[in-house]
């Protein structure tokens, strides 16, 4: 009877196991602060990937993306596919404040929505900013819109 129970644990736990197992191709990317891809970075050196998104313009394909260090702030970046050329953004009203999202802009392939909380508190100023990158070497910022965070 013991052997019995035994056999029917194990089966029931190594389906279980099938049903629960998160998939091992989900690894997370780290990034340096240079936008170097480098999954050899400790956790003091390197920040981790939370948006990454391919867009073209002037036939040319890049990658924008952003990585955030383990305190909340973050870094903007541009490469070619593969992290190839890969350099940060220099924008300091981005670049300076904690991005809470960053979506495609419907209206522009070659546009982003940023929003940016200048601090982690409660009330807080937020922007919500268009990043235009047709011209990837000159990025255009336009402020759309601004509120306080608790309100």
């Amino acid at each position: 009877m013991p052997q019995k129970t035994l056999i029917t644990g194990l089966a029931i736990g190594s389906i279980l196991s099938l049903f629960f197992n998160t998939p091992s191709t989900a690894q997370e990317i780290y990034i340096n602060d240079n936008c170097k891809q480098n999954q050899q970075l400790d956790e003091f050196d390197r920040f981790t990937i939370f948006y990454k998104s391919e867009f073209k313009t002037k036939g040319q394909t890049y990658w924008f993306y952003s990585g955030r260090y383990q305190d909340g702030t973050t870094i903007i970046c541009i490469s070619q596919p593969g992290f190839k050329q890969a350099k940060p953004l220099n924008i300091e009203k981005i670049q300076s404040g904690y991005i809470e999202k960053i979506t495609k802009d419907p209206r522009n392939q070659t546009a982003f929505l940023v929003t940016v909380r200048e601090g982690n508190g409660s009330y807080v100023p937020i922007f919500q900013y268009r990043l235009n990158l047709s011209t990837p070497s000159k990025p255009l910022l336009t402020k759309l819109k601004s509120w306080t965070s608790g309100q």
